[in-house]
């Protein structure tokens, strides 16, 4: 029974009480001869009706405080189910940061903004959360990693010719057409080029030593990557004010590096 009910059908019940009684009255009023044993079998009948009524409103009291303790219990129960699922995904703490990191990863994949890799290596560490299966979150997840799989793979590539080094290159108009972007090619070759000719270093570890017929990785300039830290990272190895190169212990090993690949090629 709904709780508002309650307060209308005692009205109702507290009015057919009076008009009994009123009526009673008028009777009593127009029956002058109305002996002592009708009196008394009317007083009865009334009375009868008024315990009859509050048997019934007592009955629905109890009924009303059963709903409510259901009502109670409900609550605790919805309120442990709620805790429940948010453990279950890591907390409401985890769920912002997830929501704020795909927010970030869905417009890097639609933008194509910086390296896939990076993008990739985020997504897979989301991948391996609860989540990703959050009713908010599962369709965009799904959209999301299509995405990445139609991201082409592909570099710009950049075959470093004789006389030609870092700067150089990021200066010509089709790389970065700003030679200040050198260490983006850096960056990126340090640890790998896309491909060497036999006895031609596969890696950069000197930016200022590099070999023709390397084949660089060209990075898609983004404003991720020119607010990188990279380009603080680069001044170590170059004195801005005097335009001299690079730290005098890594002249030492890069010009021993040199003299190994000269010598395999002898």
């Amino acid at each position: 029974m709904k709780f508002y009910k309650i307060p209308v059908l005692l009205l109702a019940l507290s009015f057919l009480f009076s008009a009994k009684v009123s009526r009673a009255q008028d009777e009593t009023k127009g029956s002058e001869d109305m002996d002592e044993d009708q009196w008394e079998a009317q007083i009865l009948e009334l009375t009868a009706k008024k315990n009859q009524l509050t048997e019934q409103l007592a009955n629905m009291q109890k009924e009303v405080d059963g709903l409510t303790g259901q009502n109670n219990l409900k609550s605790e129960e919805l309120k442990k189910a709620e805790d429940a699922y948010w453990d279950y995904f890591g907390g409401k703490d985890a769920y912002t940061q997830f929501k704020n990191d795909l927010d970030k990863l869905e417009r890097q994949c639609r933008n194509k903004d910086g390296m896939k890799d990076e993008a990739q290596a985020k997504f897979d560490k989301m991948d391996k959360m609860k989540l990703k299966c959050h009713p908010e979150f599962a369709d965009r997840f799904k959209r999301l990693r299509e995405c990445l799989e139609s991201w082409q793979t592909s570099v710009p590539e950049y075959t470093i010719q004789k006389g030609e080094y870092l700067f150089v290159i990021a200066a010509k108009k089709e790389i970065y057409n700003n030679h200040h972007m050198w260490p983006i090619l850096w960056e990126a070759n340090e640890n790998g080029v896309q491909s060497a000719p036999k006895g031609i270093p596969k890696t950069i570890r000197n930016p200022h030593l590099v070999y023709p017929g390397q084949v660089l990785k060209v990075p898609k300039m983004t404003e991720a990557l020119r607010k990188s830290p990279i380009f603080d990272r680069a001044k170590q190895w170059l004195d801005w004010k005097k335009n001299r190169l690079h730290k005098k212990k890594i002249i030492k090993d890069s010009t021993k590096d040199t003299k190994k690949t000269e010598e395999k090629k002898k």
